[in-house]
């Protein structure tokens, strides 16, 4: 396995999503299909496609701890030619609401054919607004593993 780090300006365009006409449903949860942007430094390949996004932030009200999760699915297209299915999860917990929310996330990227997989990990940022519901997401600090 190898690991790499992302250049900086790919990292901003590997995700920022702020919804702005989904709908929070009561329970914390938003569920966005997004754009998608990954690299995969095992080819030097862009992948992009869209993706089902699935945030949510609840806010336990007798202890005040807020749990936050943060997933996604979806097919990416290479610019070589490939094709990607990508998944990611993250999730913690924070004693207290506050502005947002920075979780370590895992995504993992298989290879379709004959497409080396690999893994991302980093930190996605939560946004909420000032009812602790989720608003968008980005990602920073990402490092690669080729598989």
């Amino acid at each position: 396995m190898s690991s790499h780090r992302m250049p900086r300006l790919a990292m901003v365009l590997l995700g920022c999503v702020v919804a702005s006409a989904a709908v929070v449903r009561a329970d914390g949860t938003l569920n966005l299909t997004v754009g998608a942007l990954n690299y995969n430094p095992c080819n030097q390949e862009t992948a992009t496609g869209t993706v089902d996004a699935h945030l949510l932030v609840q806010v336990n009200e007798n202890t005040g701890q807020v749990k936050v999760h943060r997933s996604f699915h979806g097919t990416l297209t290479g610019n070589k030619g490939n094709t990607y299915r990508v998944s990611s999860i993250a999730n913690d917990f924070f004693d207290a609401p506050a502005p947002y929310y920075d979780v370590e996330f895992h995504n993992n990227v298989a290879g379709l054919g004959g497409a080396p997989s690999f893994e991302v990990l980093g930190t996605t940022r939560i946004f909420v607004n000032a009812n602790q519901e989720p608003t968008g997401y980005n990602a920073s600090g990402t490092t690669f593993i080729c598989k």
